[in-house]
């Protein structure tokens, strides 16, 4: 597998979050005096604030007084120091290639697996042939506590400092994860208010839109599998998705689930169907068809033309402050 160097900043400036930096310094040799990790806090063992420690690069009785010194070059109070790990294949499983988690096991001969892959091998390390699963690597464990990453996201926003073996789970749900655009043949990416003001200046003329607390009609063919509408007001985007069920999405995974609520309703003679539910939040274009909370739509509410003609309305409970409906 081909990887990139991975670098693990445990701190970072404030004013320039969109860079990620880090300190490459030289081996230090190790001595008896001066251990290679920086001296933790007292009462804090070396592993007790579970980030992963870089060797110091000056020792204190050291004759520089270099002003313009990176200050994060020192430790700091927690004893913690940012650190560049030029082999990121050291933090995975050598077998499956992902992520280790604990517990790690080791064969007598040192080779190291994920509890999933000693299970799936019966116990048998493929490297050496030995016995693999009963004994762990209490080391390597120690390293995968301590280790922090920065989330993908965090040009988008994310200053959260994630485990490494949970990064991609964090970012799966993480709420300033970027939008696309749901239109299929737009390759836009970005945040959510920029990505209001793209569909709004790009795709305007394919665009219901609403106010919040107001019926809207919205009219969809067999052959139309969405409709995206945008509040006027605040620009949010929805997508009205539609097969044989209807369901509204809001396009933002920063919103709480229940801040939108939406009904639907169709007319057919005499006849009326009326469903209400709160919205779900995705990140752009829907692909598959929602599990739970959708409308499963009779076929005779279908005009002559094979069109749908729904009357929709989407309300912002924390505008409203109550639980009302249109």
């Amino acid at each position: 597998r081909e990887r990139e160097m991975a670098k693990f900043s445990i701190f970072r400036d404030d004013d320039d979050e969109d860079e990620e930096f880090s300190v490459r310094s030289p081996k230090r040799r190790r001595t008896s005096e001066n251990p290679s990790f920086s001296q933790p806090s007292q009462n804090e063992d070396e592993f007790s604030d579970h980030r992963l420690q870089q060797p110091q690069t000056r020792l204190k009785d050291d004759n520089h007084n270099d002003d313009d010194a990176d200050s994060v070059d020192e430790p700091t109070k927690s004893g913690s120091m940012p650190v560049i790990l030029s082999d990121p294949d050291v933090l995975d499983c050598s077998i499956c290639f992902n992520p280790l988690t604990i517990p790690v096991f080791q064969c007598d001969s040192g080779h190291i697996a994920c509890s999933s892959c000693c299970a799936k091998l019966g116990n048998k390390c493929p490297s050496c042939c030995g016995k693999i699963g009963y004994n762990r690597c209490r080391a390597i464990e120690k390293v995968i506590e301590s280790v922090r990453v920065s989330c993908c996201y965090l040009r988008y926003g994310c200053k959260e400092m994630v485990i490494y073996c949970k990064k991609q789970e964090h970012e799966e749900i993480c709420i300033y994860a970027p939008c696309s655009c749901p239109f299929v043949d737009c390759n836009f990416r970005g945040s959510p208010r920029r990505l209001s003001q793209h569909v709004g200046r790009e795709h305007a003329d394919f665009v219901v839109r609403f106010r919040y607390d107001s019926s809207f009609p919205v009219s969809v063919g067999l052959d139309e599998k969405f409709v995206v509408l945008q509040e006027e007001r605040y620009g949010v985007l929805f997508v009205l998705s539609h097969g044989n069920t209807v369901t509204v999405r809001c396009i933002d995974p920063s919103l709480s689930k229940g801040r939108f609520a939406y009904d639907i309703v169709l007319h057919e003679g005499d006849n009326s169907i009326k469903f209400q539910s709160f919205t779900h939040c995705v990140t752009g274009q829907v692909k598959t068809h929602p599990s739970v909370d959708y409308f499963l739509i009779p076929g005779y509410f279908y005009d002559s033309n094979g069109r749908l003609k729904l009357e929709v309305c989407i309300w912002n409970k924390d505008l409203l402050g109550t639980d009302g409906s249109c």
